[in-house]
């Protein structure tokens, strides 16, 4: 696990709200804190769809393309949400789950790396590379 300070918060906003770079990516769950504070629990309910329209995808889980546009309508405005996480899941095929977990708090903005593995193993080399890609693929984001 590592821990990422993102230093041009409105930037990284706008890749994360009006980018695509982050809609593969699951939610496991997001919290915003504005005058209220909003929890989104990121499973599908599958019994909310027709039959015909269910989506396929065996995670269980919503994508971050799918919730977008109604978290930007919860915090779009003049100020700036006091609070926000989101917690972002990729899974492997392997069936191990990386993870990235997106932290804003009062114009502090703080992206953390998570690595599970199905199996349990003392070896961190899959770990390792998880951390490597999200860095190149925050310090992308950045750059654009």
């Amino acid at each position: 696990m590592i821990a990422i300070n993102i230093e041009n918060v409105k930037e990284f906003m706008s890749k994360l709200f009006a980018g695509d770079g982050f809609d593969r990516f699951h939610i496991a769950k997001c919290e915003l804190t504005t005058f209220f504070e909003i929890n989104i629990d990121g499973r599908r309910h599958e019994g909310w769809y027709d039959t015909d329209e269910k989506p396929s995808d065996p995670t269980g889980q919503v994508t971050w393309k799918e919730i977008k546009p109604v978290v930007y309508q919860l915090i779009r405005g003049k100020k700036t949400p006091e609070k926000m996480r989101i917690d972002f899941c990729h899974y492997m095929p392997d069936g191990d789950v990386g993870s990235l977990r997106v932290e804003y708090d009062r114009d502090a903005l703080t992206v953390y790396t998570g690595y599970m593995q199905r199996e349990f193993s003392l070896d961190r080399q899959r770990q390792q590379e998880w951390d490597d890609k999200c860095e190149q693929f925050l310090v992308s984001t950045q750059r654009k």
